[in-house]
């Protein structure tokens, strides 16, 4: 009984530990992309979900010290039970810590690939040696290919790990990983929000033990289940809460939003347009941060206000979600934002 009771105890213990690695997976990403120790400056995690990941962002604060980061997990259900299967995180480079703290952090670089190799040969070493013997002489491998560079951090928010997990080796058994990530160089002198960023989509602690004690021996050949994300209209085209017009910095354009969701009261709308720019003025005043004084935020919608521009084409994010939103383009239209759509309805 006494030895049933401690191995169950190193279960709970083992459980716990990955969990924590998991939770803290972006922070360790954060120094290691950029070479620092945890003791040089602490990381605040910020997590987001949904329209919350995309409106949050990574900064630096230089008078206390600190950077702050984004993050967000996906989930996949095995057997009944909810198991964190990648984090997306959104980080600082190298170039904007060392301009902001003043630092003088070296190289090498680093990719997003790298992370995955550090949490795959944690996994790896949390098998027993029987495990472990089991896994690398008979189970189907994992291997990590270079980073899938996408071109703008709207680009990659939508982007799931399906399209970068694909099988490898002779047989094609074995599975092959990579990252998709962003990489937009810092300028210090203009120093805007979205530069100097580093984001990274990483496989987690427990997917990759998973994967080592059933995955690797099953008939199954994916390493989770696939997002099911396919979306073909919107829940409305309209707005019944309000809308807000603002300028986009990445994009370098004004939109109007309108809040299509079912899950959007009219307060929360007018909360989320007080963090926008209404303008490039605006944004120049509040210094090139994401958070700015905010947007024109108006009862009526986009369709029906007096002062939005014609409106070219819709980019739906969150579709069909309580959270989805609509970015209704007022000038030409930019592939990139076709891209960064769960939808992209033209006029």
């Amino acid at each position: 009984m006494v030895g049933s009771w401690l191995s169950i105890a190193a279960v709970m213990a083992d459980t716990t530990a990955t969990a924590d690695y998991d939770a803290h997976l972006c922070r360790h990403a954060q120094h290691f992309l950029v070479n620092a120790s945890p003791q040089m400056f602490p990381v605040i995690e910020q997590i987001g979900y949904g329209n919350g990941f995309h409106v949050i962002q990574m900064d630096i604060d230089a008078e206390q010290r600190q950077v702050a980061i984004a993050m967000t997990r996906n989930f996949a259900h095995f057997d009944g039970k909810q198991l964190t299967t990648y984090v997306a995180c959104k980080t600082v480079d190298r170039a904007r810590v060392n301009d902001v703290l003043g630092l003088q952090l070296p190289g090498p670089e680093h990719q997003c690939r790298d992370v995955n190799e550090q949490t795959y040969d944690r996994a790896l070493n949390n098998l027993s040696e029987q495990e472990r013997a089991q896994y690398l002489t008979t189970g189907r491998q994992l291997t990590f290919t270079d980073d899938a560079y996408i071109a703008t951090g709207g680009e990659w928010l939508p982007i799931t790990m399906d399209a970068f997990i694909q099988p490898a080796g002779e047989a094609g058994n074995d599975l092959a990983i990579q990252s998709p990530s962003v990489r937009v160089p810092w300028n210090p002198e203009d120093r805007q929000f979205f530069q100097g960023t580093r984001h990274c989509k990483l496989i987690t602690l427990a997917a990759m033990q998973r994967w080592m004690h059933i995955g690797a021996f099953s008939k199954d050949t994916s390493l989770f289940p696939p997002d099911d994300s396919d979306c073909t209209q919107p829940n409305s085209m309209t707005s019944t809460v309000g809308s807000c017009l603002f300028y986009f910095a990445p994009a370098n354009a004004m939109f109007c939003q309108d809040y299509s969701g079912g899950g959007w009261s009219r307060a929360a709308a007018q909360e989320e347009c007080t963090q926008r720019h209404a303008s490039v003025a605006a944004l120049r005043a509040a210094k090139n941060r994401y958070a700015g004084a905010g947007g024109l935020f108006n009862a009526s919608s986009c369709s029906d206000r007096d002062d939005a521009p014609d409106l070219n084409g819709t980019c739906v994010f969150h579709c069909q979600q309580p959270d989805e939103t609509l970015w209704h383009v007022t000038g030409p239209t930019d592939p990139r934002m076709t891209r960064a759509c769960d939808l992209f309805v033209p006029r």
